[in-house]
C-alpha cells in the first residue's frame, strides 16, 4: 500500500465530507440563552449536550441542555432527553422524568453504580443535578442522595475511576464567583459586551470520591487538587504517563491549565509547569476552553488539545514519554486557527485513514465583536484540521464546512448511524442544534470498538492499541472532553485499506484483552470476561 494511499483514503469522495442531517433526523432543539442588552456572562457561555445510548438498544441517543430565562427561570423551558428510534430523535423528556428548568450549562454521561444503565451529571447555575438510569426508560434525581449538589457556576464534568477502586469518580469544573444579581457591567469604549474572565473571582473545581454505595466525598483538598483561584472550563481524564493509573487535565480561562498526575495512592500531583502543559509554548495563560487527550502522532502516548480565545491559536501540546512541548507551530495548526474562537472540539478521524484529525466548533463571545474588530465575526465556520501523518492542514474549505457559520459551545461526537465514522452534534447558542452526518468515513475501511464492563456499561479509563497497514494507534475510553459535552464512548478506528487489525486492550484493572479483527466492523469486548463479538 503506498503511503499517499494511507494518507488520504477518502480524498476521491466527490461533495462535501459533512452534511446537515438536522432535519432528517427530526430534531427540534432549540437552545435559549436568556439574552438580555445587559449582556450577562451566562448568557454566552452554553450550551452542551451527550451522545449515550441511555437505553442499550446499540444505537446513540441525545440529551441537550438548555438555558432558561433569567432572572426568572420559566419551568417550561427544559433540558430535553431525545430516543433514537430507527434514525430519527424523538423527545422522551416527559416519560423519562427528565426535563429540569434549572439554567443548564453542561452534561455528561457514565454508569456510576455499577447496574450497566449510563447515568447523566448535568451542570447548571446553581445546583448541578445527578440523574440515575433505571434501567427501563425512566431516570431519577438522586444528586441529594449522593451529594454531589455543587451550587455554583459550574461547566465540564467528567467521570473516572482516579482510585482503581471498582467505580467512576467524578470532577466537576467550576468557572467563577457569579450570580445574575452580581453581573459586571463591562463596555469596550460605549460599547456594552460580555465580560471576559478577568472581571471575576475564579473558584476552585471538585474532585468527588465514589463511594460505592451510591454516594460520593468531596475529596477536593486531601487528594490534592484543589486550586482556589482557576476559571475551569474544560476537563479530560487520561493516562498521560501510561502507567494505567488514570490522570486529570483541566482547560482553564486566562489561568495556567492544570495537570494532576495521579501517584496511586488517592492523591494526584499538580505537575502542569514541570510537564509543560501549563502555559502555551510563549510561557502564556491562554483563555482555553475546549480540551481533548488523544495519540495524534501514533507514537503510542497520549497528546493534549485545546480550544482557545480568539487572537490566540489552539494549542497541540505534543507527549514525547515524559514531557510536553507545544507544537501547535510545527504541525500547522496556529495561523488557520488564530482568528477563531474554539469551544467543542476532539481529535476525530474523519476519513479514517488511522490518524486523527481534529475537529473544532468555534463562535466569539461578543454578538458585536464585528463593531470591534472588522476582521473578526461572531458566527464561525467549523473547522477541519486533517492530519497528514503528524502534521496538518487546514481543510476546512475542501471539506465543505466553511459554506456555513454557527456560534458552536458544545460539541458531541459519535457514529450516529452506526455506518464506521464519527459524526457530530453542533450546540449551538441561542439557536437550533445541528446534525453533521460524516459522508467521507465510509470510504476506507475501520474497526469499532466497545468496550464494556463486566455489568456492561462503557468501561471508561480502558486503553486499546490498534496496529493495521504498519500504523498502530492508541485511544482511551472517555468520558467528558470537548466542552460541557459528552461523546460516544465508542472507539472508532480507521484502518486506510487494511482488511484487519490487531488489538489490544488494557482494562483499568490491568489486565489485557487480545483479538484479531476483521474490518468494517463493530466488536464488543467485555471486561470479564475477555472475549469478542459482532
Amino acid at each position: 500500500m503506498s503511503a499517499a494511499l494511507f494518507l488520504c483514503a477518502g480524498c476521491a469522495v466527490a461533495g462535501p465530507w459533512f452534511t446537515d442531517a438536522t432535519e432528517e433526523y427530526g430534531l427540534d432543539f432549540v437552545h435559549v440563552n436568556g439574552f438580555s442588552p445587559g449582556r450577562r456572562l451566562v448568557e454566552t457561555m452554553g450550551s452542551g449536550g451527550a451522545l449515550v445510548d441511555y437505553d442499550r438498544d446499540g444505537d446513540l441517543d441525545l440529551y441537550m441542555t438548555q438555558g432558561n430565562g433569567l432572572p426568572a427561570l420559566d419551568p417550561s423551558t427544559t433540558d430535553r432527553l431525545y430516543r433514537q428510534d430507527d434514525g430519527r430523535f424523538v423527545d422522551v423528556t416527559e416519560e423519562s422524568g427528565l426535563g429540569a428548568s434549572a439554567y443548564g450549562l453542561g452534561v455528561v454521561a457514565a454508569d456510576f453504580d455499577g447496574d450497566g444503565y449510563q447515568d447523566l451529571y448535568v451542570t447548571n447555575l446553581g445546583p448541578n443535578i445527578l440523574y440515575r438510569n433505571m434501567g427501563d426508560g425512566r431516570f431519577v434525581d438522586v444528586t441529594a442522595s449522593a451529594g454531589v449538589g455543587c451550587d455554583l457556576l459550574s461547566t465540564s464534568a467528567a467521570f473516572a475511576d482516579v482510585d482503581r477502586d471498582g467505580d467512576l469518580d467524578l470532577y466537576v469544573c467550576n468557572y467563577v464567583e457569579y450570580s445574575v444579581e452580581t453581573d459586571v457591567p463591562c463596555y469596550f469604549g460605549d460599547l456594552r459586551i460580555y465580560c471576559g474572565p478577568n472581571e471575576y473571582v475564579g473558584i476552585a473545581d471538585v474532585l468527588y470520591r465514589n463511594d460505592g454505595d451510591g454516594t460520593f466525598t468531596d475529596v477536593t483538598r486531601e487528594a490534592g487538587v484543589y486550586e482556589p483561584t482557576t476559571r475551569g472550563l474544560g476537563v479530560v481524564f487520561a493516562d498521560i504517563d501510561d502507567d494505567g493509573w488514570i490522570d486529570i487535565y483541566v482547560a482553564n480561562d486566562m489561568t495556567q491549565n492544570l495537570l494532576f498526575v495521579n501517584q496511586g495512592d488517592g492523591t494526584f500531583a499538580e505537575e502542569g509547569v514541570l510537564r509543560g502543559v501549563a502555559y502555551n509554548g510563549d510561557g502564556i495563560a491562554n483563555g482555553s476552553m475546549g480540551v481533548d487527550a488523544a495519540d495524534y502522532d501514533n507514537d503510542g502516548d497520549i497528546d493534549l488539545w485545546m480550544t482557545n480565545f480568539s487572537l490566540e491559536a489552539n494549542c497541540l501540546l505534543a507527549n514525547d514519554g515524559e514531557y510536553f512541548y507545544d507544537a501547535t507551530f510545527d504541525v500547522g495548526i496556529a495561523e488557520p486557527s488564530f482568528l477563531a474562537l474554539g469551544f467543542g472540539t476532539r481529535f476525530v478521524d474523519v476519513d479514517n485513514d488511522g490518524w486523527t484529525d481534529i475537529l473544532v466548533g468555534n463562535g466569539h463571545i461578543w454578538d458585536n465583536v464585528d463593531r470591534i474588530d472588522d476582521a473578526l465575526s461572531y458566527e464561525q465556520p467549523v473547522q477541519l484540521f486533517q492530519n497528514m501523518r503528524g502534521t496538518f492542514v487546514d481543510a476546512t474549505e475542501r471539506s465543505g464546512l466553511d459554506e456555513v457559520k454557527h456560534v458552536v459551545r458544545g460539541m458531541a461526537f459519535g457514529d450516529l448511524d452506526n455506518d464506521g465514522d464519527t459524526d457530530a452534534i453542533l450546540c449551538r447558542s441561542n439557536a437550533s442544534a445541528v446534525v453533521l452526518r460524516n459522508e467521507v468515513g465510509q470510504a476506507s475501511n475501520w474497526v469499532g470498538l466497545g468496550l464494556v464492563t463486566a455489568a456492561g456499561a462503557p468501561a471508561v479509563g480502558a486503553r486499546a492499541t490498534v496496529t493495521a497497514g504498519g500504523v498502530t494507534q492508541t485511544r482511551e475510553v472517555t468520558s467528558g472532553a470537548s466542552y460541557l459535552s459528552g461523546s460516544d464512548p465508542r472507539l472508532q478506528f480507521g484502518l486506510g485499506e487494511a482488511p484487519s487489525a490487531d488489538v489490544t486492550i488494557r482494562w483499568t484493572t490491568g489486565e489485557t484483552t487480545t483479538t484479531h479483527a476483521s474490518a468494517n466492523r463493530l466488536y464488543r469486548l467485555r471486561a470479564e470476561p475477555p472475549g469478542a463479538s459482532r
